[in-house]
């Protein structure tokens, strides 16, 4: 059976010490993944509820001078 060489052997072994040196290493890097995902998930959530949003028209503003009369509309009469 072929032996691994010493480099890949290396780098194998310094990961692992990576991930294993400290107590709840990997904990960590779940909680950070979790974060990760739910925060996608909000942004996602946010761009289709702005789409959602876009779809509808605007709402207009009645115009508050067509109810009173111009000046220049009593002057005429």
């Amino acid at each position: 059976m072929h032996m691994p060489g010493l480099i890949p052997l290396l780098i194998v072994l310094v990961l692992a010490f990576l991930l294993f040196s400290k107590p709840g290493r990997i904990s960590g890097l779940m909680e950070d993944l979790g974060k990760g995902i739910k925060g996608f998930r909000k942004g996602l959530g946010d761009e289709q509820k702005a789409a959602a949003e876009a779809e509808q028209p605007p709402r207009q503003v009645p115009d508050q001078n067509a109810a009173a009369p111009r000046e220049t509309d009593r002057a005429q009469n």
